[in-house]
């Protein structure tokens, strides 16, 4: 289940939780606004020295919630050769 997490340092991740509460494949969530432009989300690798899924302290979280569907697209495009083309667009 792809989850955004808030930890206590300020850091937001969004990864896959699995069954025993560890993260896969986490990665950074960067926001910086774009004058004229509103919000832009990057994502950057978490774990870059360690090899293996991350284990959570409950105690190093301050909530989770599930990712709006542009940012999900985003974090399973980086794991994946599928290439998840943008919503519907009126042509004319």
């Amino acid at each position: 289940m792809i989850k955004i997490i808030q930890l206590v340092t300020g850091e937001m991740l969004i990864a896959d939780i699995n069954k025993n509460n560890e993260m896969e494949n986490p990665l950074f969530i960067h926001q910086q606004a774009v004058e004229g432009q509103g919000p832009k989300v990057n994502l950057f690798p978490y774990n870059i020295l360690g090899e293996g899924n991350i284990s959570l302290n409950p105690d190093n979280i301050v909530w989770t919630v599930d990712p709006e569907q542009k940012l999900l697209n985003q974090y399973q495009e980086a794991f994946s050769s599928i290439i998840t083309p943008p919503g519907p667009k009126l042509v004319k």
